[in-house]
């Protein structure tokens, strides 16, 4: 029985595991997008021929 109960609590520690990988990464694409949208490329205009 207790060999049943292990099994599922490390079942559920490596679903915390995802889960936080998740959040980080989640996480850096957020403060990638921000950083990106801050810091915009000056637009140029073309003349057209």
């Amino acid at each position: 029985m207790q060999e049943a109960h292990k099994k599922k609590a490390g079942s559920r520690s490596l679903w915390v595991w995802v889960i936080l990988a998740f959040v980080i990464l989640i996480s850096a694409w957020t403060c990638l997008i921000i950083v990106a949208s801050k810091n915009q490329p000056e637009v140029i205009e073309i003349q057209e021929p």
